[in-house]
């Protein structure tokens, strides 16, 4: 933003104004977007994924307000900021005003260190992959504190259900981001993207690959797999079916939100939405190069960078509307993936959503991790860190190797842990049925 800004107001107009107010109006314009992004993106979502799970379940959707509906979403608005805010006479009000506070406030920091295209990062932090997912477990807080508040069975129970679901699938998710971030050797999202420039092989584990920005790590067994993983464990992160039991309609009314009603119950749902969509972001940013594709890379060796102090604006916009068209058209495909599975599958039971994250997925994340060792030891290690049995292979073979073993080690790994799974649940499916079976044969 600043190279832009500066560019624009000093270069073309030659207006001559410091770097500390082009610094300033350029923080201005970035907290006015984010927060502006953030509203706009669940009007699109809940109109998005209403018209396309309608779609599946062969209905039309909402059609009334506006061509094709598109102004249901701001319908769905009013209606929320007119109705009444009910609080019960037996809630804690002071905890039970500021738990959607909580609940929202953390998903919007999580903007600050995401990469929207080259060059247009809010603040690159060396640590950012590591704040993201630190201030999104924040939220947690928040639901329990909902579910306490608001002195109902069903609102607590939701909200135990909430804490014990996230706590459970982030470990998943930050050990398959483990494997990734041993893999690169950064925590700073920028760096990751930066990493994944190439052609289907990144030029970071092979130099002189041509540069389309198309060196995914997703395509990368160690890359797949954490993929895999990640984005399950996204889907219990954002509530999503078959892991939206907190807010079970049919088992416990909405779950942690029952007791909310007006703009609070509102808020809840926007907190939900833009985490699934940073969820999707950060999917895409990592495992699919984020803004990387063809052309952006060329467009920005023209651009204002540190690099190219004397290239011009117009690039930097070109080389930012190419890349934001990247990064979002696949942070919304992954979004309709979530829909397709919601329209797909049923909701899992608690045991169900406990046993897969602890003794399928954990396991599954942990052999990654070695197999990210095994990719890291092969294609950069050498007699100097002890391991001169690859030294003086070429970076193409040394890579090759790197491929073929970790898609053995993972692959092996799957079955395995998929065989074991799946015989302790049949076990398990037994023992309930002759439950069921003694319980029915008992005199009444």
């Amino acid at each position: 933003m600043y190279d832009i800004l500066d560019g624009l107001i000093n270069s073309t107009f030659g207006w001559g104004w410091p770097g500390w107010l082009i610094s300033l109006i350029g923080y201005v314009l970035v907290a006015t977007l984010l927060f502006a992004v953030a509203p706009f993106q669940m009007l699109f979502f809940t109109y998005y994924e209403r018209r396309a799970i309608a779609r599946m379940q062969d209905r039309i959707g909402p059609n009334r307000v506006g061509p094709e509906g598109i102004f249901q979403p701001i319908a769905d608005g009013v209606k929320m900021f007119t109705k009444e805010d009910i609080v019960p006479d037996a809630a804690d009000k002071w905890v039970h005003l500021l738990a959607p506070i909580v609940v929202v406030a953390p998903t919007m920091f999580m903007f600050a260190v995401l990469p929207w295209g080259p060059g247009m990062v809010p603040v690159d932090l060396n640590t950012g992959l590591l704040f993201f997912f630190a201030i999104s477990s924040i939220s947690a807080v928040g639901l329990m504190m909902a579910g306490w508040a608001s002195n109902n069975k069903f609102a607590l129970l939701g909200a135990m259900r909430a804490v014990a679901q996230m706590v459970s699938y982030e470990i998943p998710a930050v050990l398959s981001l483990l494997a990734i971030v041993m893999m690169t050797g950064t925590l700073s999202v920028v760096s990751l993207i930066n990493a994944q420039g190439g052609l289907f092989i990144s030029t970071s584990d092979v130099a002189g690959v041509p540069d389309l920005g198309l060196g995914w790590l997703i395509f990368t067994p160690v890359g797949l797999l954490a993929f895999l993983c990640f984005f399950i464990a996204a889907l219990a992160e954002g509530e999503r079916t078959p892991f939206d039991i907190p807010e079970a309609d049919s088992e416990i009314v909405a779950g942690y939100m029952t007791e909310y009603s007006g703009m609070k119950f509102g808020l809840f749902y926007l907190a939900q939405y833009i985490l699934n969509f940073l969820l999707c972001a950060i999917a895409a940013v990592i495992f699919f190069g984020g803004w990387q594709g063809p052309g952006v890379g060329w467009l920005y060796g023209m651009a204002i960078s540190p690099t190219n102090p004397d290239g011009s604006w117009i690039f930097n916009l070109l080389a930012g509307m190419l890349g934001v068209f990247y990064f979002l058209a696949k942070t919304y495909f992954f979004f309709f993936v979530m829909i397709w599975i919601r329209g797909a599958y049923p909701r899992l039971r608690v045991d169900q959503l406990m046993d897969f994250g602890w003794k399928f997925l954990i396991p599954l994340t942990l052999v990654n991790v070695f197999s990210a060792a095994i990719w890291v030891a092969v294609t950069s290690w050498g007699v100097a860190d002890g391991f001169g049995l690859v030294e003086g292979w070429s970076p193409m073979l040394r890579w090759g190797v790197a491929f073929v073993t970790t898609l053995v080690v993972n692959g092996a790994a799957y079955v395995i842990v998929a065989r074991i799974y799946n015989s302790a649940q049949a076990a398990r499916n037994r023992l309930d049925i002759d439950e069921l079976r003694e319980s029915l044969a008992l005199p009444r």
